[in-house]
């Protein structure tokens, strides 16, 4: 018996099995070894044959075996990275801001200004998110 990961995670999967390369030549910055590595773990997670399994029995009688696949602890995964975030929001939320409950928040920029946010993201990027931090600690 192996768990089968769910529909949703397989169409996750499966999008980008099929449009990663189309995304690399569209954006040459993801070009290197580092994002193919991330990516081919995710792909593979949760499949035995790639990244192996842990096989548990009873232990009175050695029967009803139960296969675990292993995960890939790749940030990219969704499944994977979810464990990480929780324990990263969990310390967040001890140094932030003493009793107040964290929430993951999203500052999006204007489309129009995107392009400029990208190819100058070192200068502006950190501008930004200085005054984001500041304006949700004015709030």
């Amino acid at each position: 018996m192996l768990a089968v990961p769910s529909r949703d995670w397989s169409v996750f999967q499966q999008i980008f099995a099929d449009r990663w390369e189309t995304f690399q030549h569209a954006h040459p910055r993801y070009q290197t070894a580092y994002y193919d590595d991330l990516v081919a773990k995710m792909l593979a997670c949760g499949n035995p044959d790639q990244m192996g399994y842990v096989e548990y029995r009873c232990l009175h009688c050695g029967q009803g075996k139960h296969l675990v696949s292993m995960s890939c602890k790749s940030s990219l995964c969704l499944r994977c990275a979810k464990v990480s975030v929780d324990n990263w929001v969990s310390q967040v939320s001890k140094a932030l801001h003493e009793g107040v409950i964290y929430r993951h928040i999203i500052l999006t920029v204007p489309a129009m200004f995107r392009t400029t946010f990208y190819h100058n993201a070192a200068v502006v990027l950190r501008a930004f998110m200085r005054c984001g931090a500041q304006c949700l600690d004015d709030f």
